[in-house]
């Protein structure tokens, strides 16, 4: 099974439409280097991720009307370090300069001006983000499988670089979206790193990835189910243990039709009830119907959620 970190950078490797010259100037200055031969390497732990970047590279030139072959990216063969294994995507150094220079970035910038010049709009600072978060992002974040199972690991995400001033930059990129991460120095490298879910979900979201974002809140509704289980009493610990089972079972078939057909995709009446409980992911079915703008009793609600979880179970 993929680590969180993993799938989520799958995710975000999923969105072709996405790839352009900020996101390859990111992944490029957080994961790459210089060979003997002035090629440059970039190197990382996902392997679907030479495919992706070889395609999109190839279209990008296109595009820029910039001479390019297929011999010109290549990928090495995987190797370990302290039994992970990683693998290095080379670039012919002259493809990646003339791409640069279509968006004013080069040598002669100061690494402030380059990410000034990548991160001009909205969409740039989306993709510049996702380029970090591929080229040198990692999370110890754990998904139980289960309502039940315990999950000792936080919510901690960090992004590690021997660049303190990169990080830097980034942390100033974040802040504008109110994720406000701290930076320390661990042995020869820096990290700017996040501990709160919350942040760690906005920083989700602001790089595309709506089905982390989905998975990580359905992880902090268990871990906030378990702690409120285990400060009831013993009177009461069998029918919260039905409520969270029950919540947790709707709330993973709200993420399924999230990822099959999209939560906007249900009918009205079924897509308020399933962002509502997306929304109130521990809350019982009776402030639910407080929530709720629709004339509905409580056997009402409960009859919508089922259909929902029948839906889900027919994708």
């Amino acid at each position: 099974m993929d680590s969180f970190s993993k799938s989520t950078k799958l995710e975000i490797i999923s969105q072709d439409a996405k790839f352009d010259v900020p996101f390859l100037f990111a992944l490029f200055v957080s994961s790459g280097s210089y060979d003997e031969n002035g090629n440059v390497e970039i190197t990382t732990d996902i392997e679907e991720l030479f495919a992706y970047v070889k395609k999109n590279t190839i279209r990008l030139c296109k595009f820029y009307e910039i001479e390019i072959s297929q011999d010109d990216i290549i990928e090495t063969e995987g190797f370990k370090i302290s039994k992970k294994t990683f693998y290095k995507i080379i670039f012919k150094k002259e493809i990646l300069q003339q791409l640069f220079n279509k968006f004013g970035l080069n040598e002669n910038n100061s690494l402030e001006e380059n990410v000034a010049l990548s991160t001009k709009t909205q969409e740039n600072i989306k993709n510049f983000s996702k380029g970090m978060f591929l080229g040198c992002g990692t999370s110890s974040i754990k998904i139980s499988q289960k309502a039940n199972e315990k999950t000792s690991s936080g919510y901690h995400f960090e992004f590690s670089s021997k660049s303190s001033l990169l990080l830097r930059e980034f942390s100033h990129i974040l802040a504008q979206f109110d994720i406000f991460a701290k930076i320390i120095s661990r042995k020869n490298n820096f990290v700017l790193y996040l501990k709160d879910a919350e942040q760690v979900c906005n920083l989700l979201a602001l790089v595309g990835a709506s089905g982390a974002v989905v998975t990580l809140q359905g992880e902090m509704a268990k871990r906030d189910f378990r702690n409120k289980i285990n400060r009831q009493t013993n009177c009461l610990s069998g029918n919260i243990s039905k409520t969270v089972d029950a919540s947790m079972k709707q709330l993973e078939a709200i993420k399924k039709i999230d990822e099959k057909i999209g939560i906007e995709n249900l009918p009205p009446d079924l897509e308020e009830i399933a962002l509502m409980r997306l929304a109130n992911p521990e809350e019982p079915l009776t402030t639910l119907l407080k929530l709720s703008n629709m004339n509905l009793t409580k056997s009402g609600l409960n009859h919508r959620l089922r259909k929902i979880v029948a839906m889900a179970d027919k994708l």
